[in-house]
């Protein structure tokens, strides 16, 4: 068993680790940078290579940074993320960096520095720091080669961007409380509450059994005949009323006999119109034409 499997380390924790780490380095890096500016423009500093090379490094390490923690972060770039070529280039680049604090803490000793020494001691103390983070991330490296060669997988990278603890099959922003019941079953059928009104054909009946009783609105739970209309023996007055409860029949008649019995007016049946007798008038008073 080896080392790595002895400490038991989450795969999971791999990507955001190695992410951490190699930001880390980049800080580090830019401050560097930022330093040995300073101390090629002090008083009587001189500029050769053990000064320059740390500072050439700080962008030779930029490719090493994108292909290392971006590379296996991306499904379209995990392919190129192989891990023995991980662990070359992690391993290479804490060699570069140890050669830099070598080289600048050399620069010190060759009292080189002029007037910022100080500098160039604070240079010398951030490669120290950058080395160490290069030898953590081509531990993590080699951890990554171990659990590929065991599981042909990168330990974490797969699962980047995939949230555990949302159900799938249930909504996700569900105001309920985070427990068991903490989300909504998603109904995805609009009309789960119209089975019962489509089992079977349409009737037009099909309602008047929800009323067992009879009321005076529903006598009877079947629909009329279809020739029967309720107009005809109820409002029907020209045809089986007496002759002086027209209310066309004397139209100069009192007020009276008009008002005291209303009626209602339907239009005539097809058979009171009779085509053989000759058109007939209203009876009314015709004398009484203006002149």
């Amino acid at each position: 068993m080896t080392l790595f499997e002895k400490l038991d380390i989450n795969p999971d924790t791999v990507p955001n680790t190695k992410l951490g780490l190699h930001i880390f380095q980049v800080v580090l890096a830019l401050v560097i940078f930022i330093l040995e500016i300073v101390l090629f423009r002090a008083d009587g500093s001189i500029i050769n290579g053990n000064n320059g090379w740390p500072f050439g490094l700080c962008f030779l390490s930029i490719p090493a940074w994108i292909y290392l923690a971006m590379a296996p972060r991306f499904e379209r770039t995990r392919k190129a993320a192989q891990p023995h070529a991980m662990v070359v280039v992690d391993t290479v680049f804490a060699i570069f960096w140890l050669s830099a604090f070598a080289s600048q803490a050399a620069y010190n000793t060759a009292n080189s520095c002029g007037t910022a020494c100080s500098v160039s001691k604070a240079i010398v103390g951030m490669a120290f720091f950058e080395l160490l983070a290069w030898v953590a991330t081509t531990a993590v490296s080699v951890y990554t080669l171990r659990y590929y060669q065991r599981t042909d997988s990168l330990p974490g990278y797969e699962r980047l961007g995939q949230n555990q603890n949302i159900d799938p099959d249930k909504a996700a922003f569900s105001m309920a409380p985070h427990d068991e019941e903490a989300y909504a079953p998603v109904q995805m059928d609009d009309h789960h509450d119209d089975h019962d009104h489509h089992e079977g054909p349409y009737d037009p009946d099909s309602f008047g059994g929800r009323f067992d009783n009879d009321t005076s609105y529903r006598p009877h739970s079947t629909s009329p005949a279809p020739l029967d209309n309720p107009f005809d023996n109820a409002y029907r007055s020209h045809s089986h009323s007496p002759a002086h409860s027209d209310p066309y029949g004397n139209p100069y008649g009192s007020t009276t006999s008009r008002t005291s019995r209303p009626h209602i007016y339907a239009p005539p049946a097809a058979e009171d119109y009779d085509d053989d007798r000759p058109v007939q008038f209203p009876s009314a008073n015709y004398d009484r034409t203006l002149h």
